[in-house]
């Protein structure tokens, strides 16, 4: 017996586009078609389920429309005629402009994960100060190494930002703070090196401590 032909048919808002091999997951006979939705959305269905009328859609009627919705730091512009793959089917994805005016495209399952949605340059911003403050950094600064000066395994002085120039045959003496390097001079007795950059941790770190100390108080009593 020849096999039914549902190509081109319509059942509801689905449109058969042609016969499609058994998805290896299911379980039923090997009459699965491939159909496009109203919405854009393309996806398998068993005949007999669009004969009976028991599919005639995507899904989609189950959806809202997400138009103009604001969901994470996007808001949803409209539907879009681009689509992304979820398993044998694909879904339509829907044009989004992010807080930043990147344009994004989001598929609804992603829209409505609950997950914070954004632009992949916000996404990657968002992950870097994430990154960034579990390892300790506030206000650009990693506190623990502000607050424990002990040198590290390459410093070879005994004092953290004090290094020996041979060829000058100075101490040179050094602090960096928020990325910025600041030369304390050179000097011929390692102690006054020691000193010179003492007095800069007072000042620098000191201060930066006192202030974030300070706004954290102005906080807790606000």
């Amino acid at each position: 017996m020849a096999k039914r032909d549902l190509a081109g048919q319509r059942f509801g808002k689905l449109v058969v586009l042609q016969r499609k091999e058994k998805p290896k997951e299911y379980t039923h006979s090997s009459d699965y078609w491939l159909c496009r939705c109203d919405c854009g959305n393309e996806t398998v269905v068993l005949g007999s389920n669009l004969t009976s009328g028991h599919t005639t859609s995507c899904g989609c009627k189950k959806l809202h429309d997400l138009t103009g919705r604001h969901i994470g730091k996007l808001t949803v512009i409209c539907r879009s005629d681009k689509y992304a793959k979820r398993g044998n089917r694909q879904v339509r994805l829907w044009k989004c402009v992010c807080d930043c005016g990147n344009i994004t495209y989001k598929a609804t399952d992603t829209l409505s994960s609950g997950a914070e949605n954004s632009c992949a340059s916000c996404a990657q911003k968002m992950n870097a100060a994430c990154a960034r403050q579990n390892a300790g950094f506030t206000c650009g600064t990693q506190l623990a190494k502000i607050r424990d000066m002990t040198p590290s395994a390459a410093n070879t002085s005994g004092c953290r930002g004090v290094y020996y120039d041979r060829k000058r045959g100075y101490w040179e003496a050094q602090i960096k703070f928020r990325g910025h390097r600041t030369r304390l001079g050179y000097y011929k007795r390692f102690e006054d090196a020691v000193a010179a950059r003492k007095k800069a941790e007072n000042i620098i770190f000191g201060g930066f401590l006192e202030s974030l100390n300070q706004g954290f108080t102005e906080q807790s009593g606000s």
